[in-house]
């Protein structure tokens, strides 16, 4: 608990004094108000509610009442069209007469647009000899020429249909009526992939129908044929579909996870109208009956959403469903709470289909309609009652408490007067131990008395003094161990920038050979972990054999001179050429360092300027040859051809002839390859397009990648950016790539072509999943004159490496035998 000082004392005092009073009837009188506030907002809250469930109640009878004489009206139509012969003209009148419009989404479910169009009320009319063979049959409105014999039920539109046979049993002026009928959706199929109902537009929806059949008879009762009326289901679907319980509005589709939406069901408790399509009613494919969703339902079928809806059975969701089916099924009215298969808590209002048509007939009964209102919603307006009503009493509690602060604002600064006048000698001699106490030496009291506060202001004073003194002393000492440290974390610093930073791999060994610590150049040329901590060289080292053979060469011992050497590795297909140094560590003590220098690209820099003069070299030397060598050979050339046509008689002596006249046509191929080779002419780059070069190049080689049983893969990026090239010269490179991965699938392939943009330049990789070439081959394959094919030059690889280089650009290959080869061009980007 703090302690209190004299002038507090006397102002808390004060305060209380003049406050607790106040503060106690303010107290009592919002107490008093709040139990008014709670009797007004409970006593509105239930009228509201009251008020509200009627109008949800009366909602769902309207809608009953709706449906009821929508079905009477469907069964008058039924009684006048068997009143008129079978005849085409007439039943399609009457079917392009019979129309209503729906309200229906479409698009996309990307895109989704509200459609409004009326459509046939029947999707199928049809006229049934007394044989069962059907006469005619209209659906959509078109005239259908194959007509079934449905006396077997096997040959109706679901497999199971019998209203055929019913029809023609009933009394003379009876009608028959089916219940709902079509194929189940699962929610697979109405959801594909999206998650919830109102997310989908594409996926499958529920197509069926209501059959409405009756026996036409002659004047003297004799059965003519059956009329069958097929009611489209989406019909009955827009009486719920577009119903939004708490607002007056209608909605194209409702938001099932609310729980504002309605739905119906028939006289046997299953669901025929929803918006979850895998609620509804449905047959499999054989026609039968889906069973009903129970808690004995198997988790693979829940997991598909293979669960029509029947209330009768969903007492495990929850136990007003079957409450509110039966209260239907018995011709009442009601309002209960419910929560839906999402976890929605909402209230339900149901409601009767007074119909008797059909085997309806026996309860009278079609089925009930049902609107269903989220809690929260539903009690909105009484919620807003009971706000506004808080609001009120709030504003006057807060009114009265401000004014209880005002006032205890102004005894405040009345008492801090008060007390300020009874303790201010004191308190100048705390203000002054206060500073002295932060650290202002040289802050004196001052006290004008003479009394014992006086001589206490004295003794204070001579203290603050002597800790002044002592206190200027102990800075001078930290400051110059402060200045020590710096220099100490500078050098400190500077070391480990350059360890850190340095393109040489370092490493710190031990005595006994163990790798203390490694910078970030080591770790990344030699692939090690991020912390190395007393690992031993031959772990560290395990994935680099190669470097472990050529340190058991190096002095170990104490005070060493240095050791270094060249070392080279392969992996991958590629090889690194390494530096290895060893010193000791420190002169007379044991461990040593050893560094650790990545030259493969230097190296490669280095074999690539000199392959760049041996192609030079080779290639004046290619040129002199094949011009001496082309005039010879277009002299033997004409005359073995004058020769030939001398020796008509000798058939024997024309073949060979003409044998040598083919090699001496290859001869002048190697010989025009060689000149191409060797003065390889230099096209002017200009920016182009690398797409346009490649879809020009694919469009030659598609046919033979069909005949040659390959399959071809483009994966080519939109919007490459141009670069300076020539489309002649790097169509010719593309075309030797394609051809030589063509030729290494003999036996049929894949070759993919991708190009993408990478960083600051452009990437073209081509893959065949043909032979592979073998490590060993892979480092000549660009050398002019080696080849692997039998009858090749050798001399196609080398072309397509100068087209690239010309362009700025560098191949790779990567390859692994047995699996494929893959080219990699890349080209730079101006600005890159």
């Amino acid at each position: 608990m703090p302690r209190l000082n004299l002038q507090r004392k006397v102002l808390y005092a004060f305060w209380a004094l003049s406050l607790v009073p106040l503060a106690v009837l303010a107290f009592n009188s919002t107490q008093k108000l709040k139990s008014v506030e709670t009797l007004l907002r409970e006593s509105a809250t239930e009228a509201l509610d009251s008020q509200a469930a009627s109008a949800l109640e009366l909602r769902a009878q309207m809608v009953a009442v709706e449906v009821a004489d929508f079905l009477g009206r469907v069964e008058g139509n039924l009684h006048d069209l068997a009143l008129h012969p079978p005849d085409p003209r007439t039943y399609l009148a009457f079917s392009s007469h019979h129309r209503r419009p729906i309200w229906y989404r479409g698009g996309t479910d990307q895109e989704m647009v509200e459609i409004r169009e009326e459509i046939p009320l029947y999707s199928e009319i049809a006229y049934i000899g007394a044989d069962g063979r059907e006469r005619l049959r209209i659906v959509d409105e078109r005239i259908e020429t194959e007509l079934r014999d449905v006396s077997d039920p096997a040959n109706t539109t679901y497999r199971t249909e019998t209203y055929f046979l019913e029809a023609m049993q009933l009394p003379p002026g009876q009608v028959y009526v089916s219940h709902v009928t079509g194929w189940h959706v699962s929610m697979e199929e109405q959801l594909r992939g999206a998650p919830s109902p109102e997310a989908t537009i594409e996926g499958a929806e529920f197509r069926g129908v209501v059959r409405f059949a009756k026996a036409q008879r002659d004047v003297a009762g004799e059965i003519l044929g059956v009329v069958v009326l097929s009611l489209d289901h989406r019909h009955l679907m827009e009486f719920t579909q577009h119903i939004h319980s708490t607002e007056e509005r209608y909605v194209v589709f409702p938001v099932y996870a609310d729980g504002n939406y309605a739905f119906m069901f028939d006289d046997e408790g299953w669901i025929v109208t929803h918006p979850k399509y895998w609620n509804i009613r449905g047959l499999d494919p054989e026609g039968v009956l889906v069973p009903p969703y129970t808690s004995e339902s198997s988790p693979e079928k829940i997991e598909r959403g293979i669960i029509p809806y029947n209330l009768l059975y969903a007492d495990f969701i929850h136990p007003n469903y079957p409450v509110a089916a039966e209260a239907v099924l018995r011709g009442e009215t009601g309002v209960v709470d419910v929560t839906n298969v999402g976890g929605s808590q909402k209230i339900m209002a149901y409601s009767p289909i007074f119909y008797g048509g059909g085997q309806f007939g026996q309860r009278g009964i079609f089925g009930g309609i049902t609107i269903g209102a989220e809690l929260q919603n539903f009690h909105r307006p009484a919620l807003e009652a009971s706000a506004l009503i808080r609001k009120e009493f709030t504003r006057f509690a807060s009114e009265t408490w401000l004014l209880i602060t005002i006032t205890g604002f102004l005894v405040f600064i009345a008492a801090w007067r008060l007390a300020s006048g009874i303790s201010g000698p004191l308190q100048n001699l705390i203000a002054g131990t206060q500073d002295m106490a932060r650290g202002k030496l040289h802050t004196r009291v001052r006290v004008t008395s003479k009394d014992e506060v006086g001589e206490l202001a004295a003794s204070f004073n001579a203290m603050a003094e002597e800790l002044r003194d002592r206190r200027e002393r102990l800075l001078r000492s930290l400051d110059a161990q402060w200045r020590s440290r710096r220099e100490i974390l500078r050098e400190r610093n500077f070391k480990e920038t350059v360890f850190e930073n340095i393109e040489t791999g370092i490493l710190i060994l031990n005595e006994s050979f163990e790798v203390t610590s490694a910078n970030g150049p080591a770790r990344r040329i030699l692939e090690l972990p991020s912390i190395v901590r007393q690992s031993p060289l031959t772990v560290l080292f395990a994935h680099w054999p190669e470097l472990l053979e050529a340190l058991k060469e190096a002095p170990l011992g104490a005070g060493t001179e240095r050791w270094s050497r060249y070392v080279s590795a392969e992996r991958a297909g590629k090889v690194f050429t390494f530096r290895l140094a060893l010193l000791p560590l420190a002169p007379g003590e044991g461990g040593h360092i050893l560094t650790v220098e990545d030259l493969t690209e230097r190296v490669n820099l280095r074999q690539s300027m000199e392959r760049m003069e041996r192609l030079a070299s080779l290639g004046r030397l290619s040129a002199g040859i094949a011009h001496e060598v082309r005039n010879p050979l277009t002299g033997v050339s004409i005359l073995l051809d004058e020769l030939h046509d001398r020796l008509l008689a000798q058939p024997a002596d024309q073949s060979l002839i003409r044998r040598a006249l083919q090699e001496i046509e290859r001869l002048e191929g190697l010989v025009n390859e060689l000149l191409n080779f060797a003065s390889l002419p230099r096209s002017p780059l200009t920016h182009g397009d690398l797409n346009a070069v490649l879809q020009d190049t694919l469009f030659l080689v598609k046919k033979q990648c069909e005949h040659s049983g390959i399959t071809l893969i483009t994966e080519i990026e939109e919007g490459l950016p141009t670069f300076p090239l020539g489309p002649s010269r790097l169509k010719q490179a593309v075309f030797n790539l394609i051809t030589n991965a063509l030729e290494a699938m003999q036996k049929g392939g894949v070759l993919t072509i991708s190009a993408a943009v990478c960083g600051d330049q452009i990437e073209v990789r081509f893959a065949d999943t043909g032979e592979g070439i073998p490590t060993d081959r892979l480092p000549l394959i660009f050398e002019p004159f080696y080849t692997s094919k039998e009858g090749g030059t050798g001399l196609g690889l080398s072309i397509t490496h100068n087209i690239i280089s010309e362009h700025g650009g560098r191949i790779e290959v990567e390859s692994q035998l047995g699996e494929g080869t893959t080219f990699i061009l890349r080209f730079p980007l101006e600005g890159g």
